[in-house]
C-alpha cells in the first residue's frame, strides 16, 4: 500500500474532523458513508466494501469516490486509520463483537431489551467525557434560561431533565410537544439564554426549527442526539452522542435517559444544591 500522504490525517480524531469538516460539501451518497463511518468507526474498519455497501445502502464504487473526495487513494487507507483507533476502544470494541455474534432478534424480548439498554448505557460511560458534561454544566449555570425541547420519542428525555434541573433551582422553559403557542415559545428565547436540543432518527422538524432560532439569537445550543452530523449537531456548542443502536426496529432511549440524569445531578452538584 503507498504511504499516505502527510497533509491527510493518521489518526482516527483528524479524520473525524476532517469527516467533519467536509461533510456538508459531499454529495448525498458520500455523506451516507461519512456518516457511517463517524458513528460506526469500529464496525468499518474489518468490514468489507461489500458488507459496507449491504450496512449503507450505497453502491460499492461510491466507497472508491468517497475516498478520493476527501484526499485518499483508496479506501483501505481509511481502514487502516479506523482499525489503529480500536487500540483506545478495545471494551467497547469487545462488547460489540460479542454483541454481533448472536442474533438478538432471536432472543426474548426481556433480554433483548436489556442487553440493547445495557450497551446504550455503558456506551455513555465510554464514549462520553468529563469535559464535555463539565462545558455543557458552565453553559447551564451562566444561563437566564435553560430552554429544553425534545419532541416524539425524545420527549420523555427532555422532561425528566427539566424535571430535575427545576428541582435544583435552575429556571428552565420546556417546550411543548403539543406544537401549540409556538409563536409565543419561540419568542422568550433570548441571546443570555441556553437550549438543551434532544432529537433522534427520524429527526423532528420543530425541534430543529426552535433550534435555528436559537442559533439567529446567538443562544448557546447543547445537542442530545445519535450523530454528530445529525441537524441538531451541527451547529451545538457541544454534542453528546448516545442510543445509536437498535434492535427490532426499536432504538433504546436507556443512554438519553441516564446522560439526562447525569447532566441535571452535575448541575445540581455545581450550583450547590447538592
Amino acid at each position: 500500500m503507498e504511504q499516505i500522504a502527510s497533509s491527510l490525517p493518521r489518526d482516527y480524531p483528524a479524520l473525524r474532523d476532517l469527516l467533519l469538516a467536509r461533510y456538508e460539501a459531499l454529495p448525498s451518497q458520500l455523506k451516507i458513508i461519512a456518516q457511517h463511518l463517524i458513528d460506526h468507526p469500529n464496525q468499518a474498519a474489518f468490514m468489507t466494501i461489500v458488507a459496507l455497501s449491504n450496512a449503507t445502502g450505497v453502491q460499492p464504487s461510491a466507497f472508491i469516490r468517497f475516498s478520493k473526495a476527501i484526499g485518499f487513494k483508496g479506501f483501505s487507507d481509511i481502514q487502516t486509520i479506523l482499525r489503529s483507533n480500536l487500540s483506545q476502544r478495545r471494551e467497547t470494541y469487545a462488547e460489540r463483537v460479542a454483541r454481533s455474534a448472536e442474533d438478538a432478534d432471536a432472543l426474548p424480548p426481556l433480554m433483548r431489551f436489556t442487553q440493547l439498554a445495557n450497551m446504550s448505557i455503558n456506551a455513555v460511560a465510554n464514549d462520553i467525557t468529563d469535559d464535555q458534561i463539565a462545558t455543557a454544566v458552565e453553559l447551564f449555570r451562566n444561563a437566564r434560561l435553560l430552554h429544553v425541547v425534545g419532541h416524539r420519542r425524545s420527549w420523555p428525555v427532555a422532561a425528566y431533565f427539566a424535571y430535575i434541573a427545576a428541582g435544583f433551582g435552575a429556571e428552565t422553559h420546556l417546550f411543548s410537544p403539543a406544537g401549540a403557542m409556538v409563536e409565543t415559545n419561540v419568542s422568550l428565547i433570548k441571546p443570555q439564554d441556553v437550549m438543551l436540543a434532544i432529537s433522534f432518527p427520524e429527526y423532528s422538524t420543530a425541534t430543529l426549527a426552535f433550534v435555528e432560532q436559537a442559533q439567529r439569537e446567538n443562544v448557546p445550543v447543547v445537542a442530545i442526539t445519535n450523530s454528530r452530523v445529525a441537524p441538531v449537531a451541527r451547529a451545538a456548542s457541544v454534542v453528546f452522542e448516545v442510543d445509536q443502536e437498535t434492535t427490532g426496529g426499536f432504538r433504546s432511549a436507556a443512554g438519553a435517559m441516564a446522560l439526562a440524569q447525569i447532566l441535571a445531578v452535575s448541575y445540581g452538584e455545581a450550583a450547590g444544591g447538592l
